[in-house]
């Protein structure tokens, strides 16, 4: 986790024309939804993750489980292999298994290609190309898909977001990497303002004494 014609003229502009309204339409949902989930003082999250890598051998197939609570700019998240937080412009990677915290600065987020916590609010509103993709229904939801192309890099090829369209919720957000690496976030409940613990978006040194803690 470290870390998308021509028969005459006349039907040549209608389709124009309707090609600029779905783009405007699906730029509007994205915009709409990305307003609505950062209206909620803070939320909390269960998903899944899925990283793979077909093109290389032998292929990476990884899925994780894990839960994420946001506030703000600040995260705490919890995944099978590692437990992060982010305060401020910290970051914390907690590795329970290794007894280890990294401790580094998170100044860049433009630097992150990956499908950060963070990017789920993001509203990608500049920098990228929208259209319509299809629909699809899940446990009674409809999803309305919504495919991105950067158009300032050569690294990522589409993000497709995925948005439950009674709610305006993010349900999921997919990309490909031009490496072939494809990451998959996939959003199984949300809840808005959850009740949580003092200083859940902060560490405290206290509670890891044992651990090697490393800047």
């Amino acid at each position: 986790m470290y870390k998308f014609f021509s028969i005459s003229g006349a039907i040549l502009l209608s389709f124009n024309l309707f090609s600029q309204a779905s783009n405007a339409k699906a730029k509007a949902l994205l915009e709409e939804s990305s307003a609505k989930m950062k209206s909620y003082p803070s939320i909390s999250l269960e998903f899944t993750y899925t990283f793979e890598n077909r093109k290389v051998e032998p292929p990476v197939v990884q899925s994780q489980s894990g839960t994420i609570a946001l506030r703000g700019e600040d995260y705490h998240l919890k995944l099978e292999s590692i437990e992060q937080i982010r305060a401020g412009n910290k970051l914390y990677n907690i590795l329970n298994e290794d007894e280890e915290v990294q401790i580094s600065s998170y100044d860049n987020e433009e630097e992150d290609e990956g499908i950060s916590p963070s990017k789920i609010l993001s509203s990608f509103s500049k920098g990228y190309s929208y259209k319509l993709g299809g629909t699809e229904k899940i446990d009674g939801k409809t999803i309305q898909y919504i495919i991105l192309k950067p158009v300032n890099t050569l690294t990522v090829d589409k993000i497709m977001i995925g948005i439950e369209k009674s709610t305006k919720h993010v349900y999921s957000l997919q990309q490909w990497v031009s490496n072939g690496t494809v990451t998959l976030l996939k959003v199984k409940s949300f809840k808005a303002n959850p009740k949580l613990a003092a200083g859940y978006f902060s560490f405290n040194r206290s509670d890891y004494q044992d651990y090697y803690i490393s800047e």
